[in-house]
């Protein structure tokens, strides 16, 4: 494969945006483990020297990054969901305590 100076820099810049939009998500876990394997990826897309290579590791950096960001952003949806459920449970126990307060 035959990769052309501006598929290679163009490569380079989707993984590095990922990269930054995975940080940003702030991931923990698996997510974590994600990014920092994007961010090894990253790396050595930077130092190759060949551009075959450096679009190779650049793509797999920006899918493990976006893997990465998908991650934390289904742990995020998972915490906000048992945080509401708890919210809920609490509610429906107050209200069996409490029943002349229901309307």
């Amino acid at each position: 494969m035959f990769a052309t100076a501006s598929e290679v820099d163009m490569a380079m810049a989707a993984a590095e945006r990922a990269v930054v939009a995975a940080e940003a998500a702030q991931p923990r876990g698996q997510a974590a483990q994600a990014l920092e394997q994007a961010r090894r990826q990253w790396q050595a897309a930077q130092a190759a020297r060949r551009k075959a290579d450096k679009l190779r590791f650049a793509e797999a950096a920006a899918a493990n990054a976006d893997l990465a960001h998908a991650r934390a952003r289904l742990d995020a949806a998972r915490e906000e969901v048992d945080s509401r459920a708890a919210r809920n449970a609490d509610l429906r126990r107050r209200l069996l305590v409490n029943p002349e307060r229901r309307p």
